[in-house]
């Protein structure tokens, strides 16, 4: 297979929190064609996603922080058509999905190299744009979900429950017979979820919102709650649940600092506010279990027992749509990059 000696990628080059002028510093590059190491594989990009981490990346408000220019994309999908080890040409031609946070480039790109530990293989009838979104949803869902499992509770609160880790857990809770006490900010929200047979769905801008759901965990005596907003929100559900309670915080919709945690609630009732960051949870992770829970979660993409709902796919040289789109409305799915 003859390979081109220049490649297409999206590259950012100056981070600012006003994502207007961030956007307007990115274009896309032509770069030279990259040569895995022996510890890598040559991917040909298929399709990418765009996350609310990747927003985050573009400000330069997420954890990870890369030397300029660089390529942003966390997760995606592709075809390995080159092995940096002789002994591993057998992987040439396998589909991987895959989630690096690496110094390297992201995913924005035509090809890419990628570290062992970092793909996993696909099943060949996975459709492209799920297996594009395999990794950062299910697979935080997953974990945060697994992680109620062991506490032993019976019920949790999770927030941006209509957001796609939000309906991943939701599925899971059902499977598992645990309640869940879904909050969200619009009234279309409540009524689309309590249509799909939710019960418990609250919203957090009702003026009554938390007396009610005082008296709704009263009764279900949820004790552990998956947060994606931060700010206030998180104190406050840390201060009314039980003793014993823990809030995993994953995300900071909010864009504000967590606040109004109560003290004495900590201190005497052994209350507990921890994060839940995916690279950090892989590190923890073996590769057996790694594909074990790949091949679960690929079995019910494939028999539509779960789906990440995607709005609209843009090839990349339309990024600055793309992500104009995505970013006007995040709650209707993700927007793909085509390569």
């Amino acid at each position: 297979m003859e390979l081109p000696t220049t490649t297409k990628a999206l590259v950012i080059e100056t981070y600012n929190a006003n994502l207007v002028r961030a956007l307007r510093g990115m274009k896309i590059i032509e770069k030279p064609f990259p040569e895995p190491q022996t510890d890598e594989v040559l991917v040909k990009m298929d399709a990418s996603p765009v996350n609310p981490s990747d927003i985050a990346f573009l400000r330069g408000m997420y954890n990870v922080n890369k030397a300029l220019p660089a390529v942003p994309g966390f997760e995606g999908t592709g075809i390995i058509i080159k092995s940096g080890d002789e002994t591993s040409e057998n992987l040439i031609g396998r589909r991987v999905s895959f989630f690096t946070q690496d110094e390297g480039d992201g995913a924005w790109c035509e090809y890419l190299c990628l570290k062992k530990g970092n793909y996993i293989f696909l099943r060949d009838d996975l459709p492209v744009e799920q297996a594009a979104c395999l990794f950062i949803n299910p697979f935080t869902a997953y974990a945060m979900f697994d992680e109620t499992l062991k506490s032993g509770t019976k019920a949790i609160i999770q927030t941006a429950a209509n957001g796609q880790v939000g309906r991943f857990i939701r599925f899971f809770a059902k499977e598992n017979g645990i309640k869940v006490i879904n909050l969200v900010r619009k009234n279309e929200h409540v009524e689309a979820m309590k249509s799909e047979g939710e019960s418990y769905v609250l919203n957090l801008n009702d003026e009554d919102f938390y007396e009610n759901l005082k008296i709704l965990n009263n009764d279900l005596k949820a004790t552990m709650a998956i947060d994606a907003v931060g700010g206030e929100i998180t104190g406050k559900l840390l201060n009314i649940m039980p003793a014993g309670s823990q809030v995993i915080l994953y995300g900071g919709l909010s864009g504000a600092p967590v606040s109004m945690i109560d003290p004495l609630e900590v201190i005497f009732k052994n209350k507990i506010l921890r994060g839940f960051n995916l690279g950090d949870w892989m590190k923890t992770v073996s590769d057996e279990e790694v594909e074990r829970i790949s091949n679960y979660l690929q079995t019910l993409f494939i028999q539509r027992k779960i789906e990440t709902r995607i709005q609209a796919s843009f090839p990349l040289e339309n990024f600055y749509e793309g992500l104009r789109t995505y970013i006007s409305n995040m709650s209707a799915g993700k927007v793909l990059f085509r390569m």
